[in-house]
Order: C-alpha cells, then structure tokens, then sequence
C-alpha cells in the first residue's frame, strides 16, 4: 500500500465543501469506519468531531493505512505518530504537501508548545511562509486555513512516510483514483465494503444486504447505475475510472 504526496492532497482538495448542514460529509465518516480494526474499536458517529477521522478517511482512499495512523481522537493520532517514529515536534518546521498539522488552541505562541492537540488538517501547499491547509470539521465543513511557519497554535506535525511520485516523460502521475484495486463480482473485503458505502452515498442502492463487503449482483447493479449516472461505460467493473467519479476527484 501507501501514495505519493500530490495523491493524497488531490483527495482532500476533492472533499473541500462536504460538510454537516447537508450531509455530505457522512461519506467521510463512512470511509473511516470501513477500515477495520478500528481504532481503539471505536466507530465515528457522525455527530462526533471528525477532523482526525478525515485524515483517516483519506488514508482509506488513497491506500495509505499503512504510513498514516488510524485514529479518531487527536491526542491519540499523536501518540501512534510517535511510535511510527514520523512525529515532528518542531513549531518552526516547514512543511511539505500531504503533512499533517496538529494544533493546540491553548498555545501562547511563546516556545516550543507541548500541551494536548485539539484539530488536524492536511497540508496542501507551502507559498513562502504561509502554509495552507485543508481540514476536516472546521466550522462542521472541509475547509481551507492559512497559517504561517512557526505560527501560533501549531502543536507540532506528522510526517507520514509517502512513496517518491512516480513520473515519466511520457505519462501523468498516478492519481488515488489508479491506485485501488479494481473491483468485479465475486470479491470480498474491505475495500469493497468502502466502495459499496460510496455507492450509497451516492443514491445507488446495493441491494438487501447493504454495504457488506461482498461484491455480489445487487452491488454489480448499484455500480452499473452509477456508471450510467456519470457517463461511464457501464460494465459494472469498478476501475480507476469509476473510482475517480466515487471519490469525487474532478
């Protein structure tokens, strides 16, 4: 498993606008709680913060569970980044894509702050000394924040082990979209219990049984609809292409 940096920005910048008032940030917490074990055996509600949960969430999307600690909870998330041994503990770091930034709202801005983390987000680009980042549950939506490098609030970062983008004269970076698997009738798993939750969030029923990671004829004709929905070759085969329109990457 696991991405490349630009893979898992491409993910999050796809997700700014989902948020509470609508809804349409349950797929979030859906993707989340797909991935088992869960955390601590805890499954997000969709009442509960679920900044970290994004994070996690878009781990689950782009195939990077593996580099990035799966958590619900921001004091945790940190703690498991620690024993990963990609925990930064550096205000004045600078940042690259795809890092994740942990805050304290306590912090005084005066030295190195090492109270308790409250919020993380992702970083999406660094202009300069101003960092822009895309978050989960700010103010209950994906949205973006500016901070600047060794800025106040900044708890410290988690710097997940990403693959080196692989890049050829003659073809496009893979996207999150190419890097799952392709899914047909007859397979089981995780991952297609994560697709079957993306389809019902998108309206396209798969059947009596739901989303029980079972890729049987009622999932088969969710995707055939969904495919149909968004001008794709129906074929009922969920490949990058499909995958690119259920994860909502333009």
């Amino acid at each position: 498993m696991s991405c490349t940096r630009s893979e898992i920005v491409k993910q999050a910048q796809a997700w700014v606008g989902l948020k509470e008032s609508d809804g349409s940030h349950k797929k979030i917490i859906d993707l989340y709680n797909a991935h088992k074990p869960l955390a601590r055996g805890y499954a997000l509600k969709y009442t509960d913060a679920w900044c970290v949960g994004a994070i996690g969430a878009l781990a689950v999307a782009c195939n990077a569970t593996d580099i990035i600690p799966m958590e619900v909870s921001c004091y945790y998330v940190t703690q498991n980044a620690k024993s990963m041994g990609i925990w930064v503990e550096n205000d004045g770091y600078k940042p690259l894509p795809g890092d994740i930034i942990v805050y304290d709202w306590d912090d005084s801005g005066k030295g190195d702050n090492a109270s308790g983390p409250d919020h993380v987000g992702i970083v999406e680009k660094v202009t300069g000394n101003t960092i822009t980042v895309i978050e989960g549950n700010y103010s209950n939506a994906v949205k973006r924040r500016s901070v600047l490098v060794n800025g106040r609030y900044i708890r410290g970062y988690i710097v997940p082990k990403y693959e080196a983008a692989k890049v050829e004269q003659t073809q496009a970076p893979q996207t999150a979209a190419e890097n799952l698997p392709m899914l047909k009738k007859g397979d089981k798993g995780d991952t297609v219990k994560a697709m079957q939750i993306l389809l019902i969030g998108w309206g396209c029923s798969c059947g009596w049984y739901g989303a029980d990671g079972d890729f049987g004829s009622g999932t088969e004709k969710a995707v055939k609809n969904f495919q149909g929905k968004k001008s794709l070759e129906a074929d009922g085969v969920c490949g990058p292409l499909t995958w690119a329109k259920l994860l909502g990457i333009k």
